[in-house]
């Protein structure tokens, strides 16, 4: 059993059989369509399909950022399973989500010092993010 976990955001642009068959947590984004907040995973909520739908008819989605509660609510888990958390984050250039998990990252370590918890900023999105997770879980 591997004692670390590789987690990622949902941005990746990898269809949700890929982070079953890899094993791979992802933590979702959030974004708002028809004054409705949804969380993205990845098509459950609603489907692929529904919303462009919606976006051919208009609808203009908006998306923000994981905050640093949701980074250690997603982060916490591992840690009391007393693994090691590798966290390969969206490009800090283009959301403030790196520096959320940084911060979750800061305030973990002080409950779980002995545990490592790594956060890379990816400088990266959509598949060419997903390509640099798919690299990292065949190291």
């Amino acid at each position: 059993m591997k004692n670390y976990v590789l987690t990622c955001c949902s941005t990746v642009d990898l269809p949700a059989d890929y982070f079953k068959k890899r094993d791979v947590p992802f933590i979702g984004y959030h974004f708002i369509l028809d004054d409705k907040e949804y969380i993205d995973d990845l098509g459950k909520t609603i489907s692929y399909e529904d919303f462009y739908q919606k976006m051919k008819e208009g609808a203009m989605p908006r998306t923000s950022q994981i905050n640093t509660e949701e980074f250690i609510n997603f982060f916490e888990p591992f840690l009391k399973e007393k693994k090691d958390i590798l966290h390969i984050a969206f490009s800090s250039g283009l959301s403030g989500t790196y520096n959320s998990a940084c911060l979750a990252r800061d305030e973990l370590k002080e409950k779980y010092p002995e545990r490592k918890i790594i956060i890379i900023d990816s400088l990266a999105a959509s598949l060419g993010y997903g390509l640099l997770v798919d690299a990292a879980l065949d190291l």
